[in-house]
């Protein structure tokens, strides 16, 4: 209250002229103070997102290819997975020309094969793996990898899941 009566004096002991120079300074600061927080930033947002909108226009385009090729590759049939005899054969196939050959093989039950590899290139091998996984069709179930001395080598156990005919 204080605070108030002090500026009701205060008001009161200004003249017309005075008056007027200060309600026309409030006017401004209050003008100033509206377009520094409501207009200004509104304005630079709005050329902002005009000089983002091409790129976001692409984006949506590069988009909108990608969902239409996405479609078109579920429409399609998926690839035949050979059975699990032909699968062996193939996985044989695919370690020589992979340069890999493996240590130990074992056929167990269920349609799984256990591979060993010694002292195989870590790279090449993984490289495999994954190319196996997609174009034949079969699937790691366990894979143990361990450093060994020679860089960039491992010894490796790995068993696959073998397509069913």
């Amino acid at each position: 209250m204080a605070a108030a009566a002090t500026l009701i004096r205060f008001w009161s002991e200004r003249g017309p002229r005075e008056r007027r120079i200060l309600l026309l300074g409030a006017a401004f600061l209050a003008a100033l103070m509206a377009y520094l927080l409501f207009i200004e930033p509104a304005a630079s947002g709005i050329v902002r997102l005009q000089r983002l909108l091409p790129q976001t226009r692409a984006q949506a385009g590069r988009l909108e290819t990608l969902v239409a090729e996405a479609k078109s590759l579920r429409a399609m049939a998926p690839a035949a997975t050979p059975d699990a005899a032909d699968a062996r054969s193939a996985i044989d196939k695919s370690l020589r020309e992979a340069g890999l050959k493996s240590t130990h093989s074992t056929v167990l039950p269920g349609g799984e094969l256990h591979l060993s590899f010694l002292n195989v290139a870590y790279g090449p091998w993984t490289t495999w793996l994954f190319t196996a996984e997609h174009t034949l069709g079969v699937h790691a179930l366990a894979v143990r990898v361990k450093a060994n001395e020679t860089p960039g080598n491992a010894d490796i156990e790995l068993s696959l899941r073998l397509p069913r005919g």
